[in-house]
C-alpha cells in the first residue's frame, strides 16, 4: 500500500485521530463484513508518507483480485492497496522485513507545489561533507544517539547498507536502507547532517555525536512531512493474488 500521510496522526490506530491502519480497517470491515485486526510492517510517524508498506491479516475469507478494486473505492484518495498476497501461516509483516528503505526530500528553492511534500531549506549546503558522515553510517550499528528515548526498546543495533545525498537541480535526497530503524532516526540523521553541510558541526564532532549515545546532541527538528517510507524487502514468500 501507498498513502500520504498528511491528514494522518500517523500509521498505528490510536484514539481520537485519524490512522492509516485505522482507514483499511474501517474499510475492510465494510467490505467483508467481519472486523479484521491489520498489524503493520511499519509504524510511520504522522505526517509521514509511504511510497511502500505492507501490512498482514488472518482470515479464513476467500480474497480475490477485485477486493482490491473494492478496497481502493471505499479508502480515502489519499490511501492505495496496490496487492494482496498470500503468505505462510507465520509470516509477520514486521519482524519477517529484511530490509527498509526511506527517502527524505529538501528543496533549496522555494517551490509551492513542493510544500508538504519536500522540506524547504534555503541554507548553503556542503553535500561533499554530508556524504563523508553519511558514508561513516556503514561503519557504525549503535544508533543509540538518534533514538527518542521516549519508546521502548531492546536494542539500539542497526545495520545500515545505503546512505545517499544526491542533488538534482533544486532537489536533494537522502536514501538511506537498513534492516530496522529506531523513532525518530531518520529524521535526526537528516537534521544533524545538515549542520555537517552548513558547517555547524566538523566531521569529527559528528563522530563524536554519533558514538556519544546522548540524544540531546542530535537535531531532530526536521518536519515530518520530507520523509517517505519508499521499501520494505522480505524473504522470497509472497504470492500475489490475482
Amino acid at each position: 500500500m501507498s498513502y500520504d500521510g498528511a491528514l494522518f496522526g500517523g500509521f498505528q490506530i490510536q484514539q481520537n485521530k485519524a490512522t492509516v491502519q485505522g482507514a483499511l480497517e474501517k474499510a475492510m470491515e465494510v467490505l467483508f463484513r467481519v472486523p479484521i485486526a491489520l498489524t503493520g510492517a511499519s509504524r510511520t510517524d504522522a505526517g509521514v508518507h509511504a511510497f511502500q508498506n505492507f501490512l498482514h491479516f488472518d482470515t479464513d475469507l476467500d480474497i480475490l483480485p477485485k477486493h482490491i478494486y473494492n478496497l481502493n473505492a471505499l479508502l480515502p484518495n489519499s490511501v492505495v492497496v496496490k496487492g494482496i498476497y498470500i503468505v505462510p501461516d507465520t509470516a509477520h509483516s514486521r519482524f519477517d522485513a529484511i530490509k527498509r528503505g526511506y527517502i527524505y526530500k529538501i528543496h533549496n528553492i522555494k517551490d509551492p507545489f513542493s510544500e508538504g511534500r519536500s522540506w524547504y531549506y534555503p541554507f548553503p549546503l556542503d553535500l561533499n561533507l554530508m556524504q563523508l558522515a553519511a558514508d561513516s553510517l556503514l561503519t557504525y550499528t549503535d544508533f543509540e544517539s538518534f533514538s527518542k528515548k521516549n519508546t521502548q526498546v531492546n536494542t539500539f543495533q542497526c545495520t545500515i547498507t545505503k546512505a545517499i545525498w544526491t542533488l538534482s537541480g533544486s532537489d536533494i535526497r537522502f536514501e538511506i536502507h537498513s534492516n530496522r530503524f529506531l523513532r525518530g532516526m531518520i529524521r535526526g540523521l537528516v537534521g544533524t547532517m545538515l549542520q555537517v553541510g552548513r558547517g555547524h558541526i566538523s566531521i569529527a564532532e559528528w563522530h563524536e555525536i554519533v558514538a556519544s549515545k546522548d540524544e540531546q546532541r542530535v537535531d531532530f527538528s526536521t518536519p515530518a512531512y520530507g520523509l517517505y517510507l519508499s521499501e520494505i524487502n522480505y524473504p522470497n514468500f509472497l504470492k500475489k493474488i490475482g
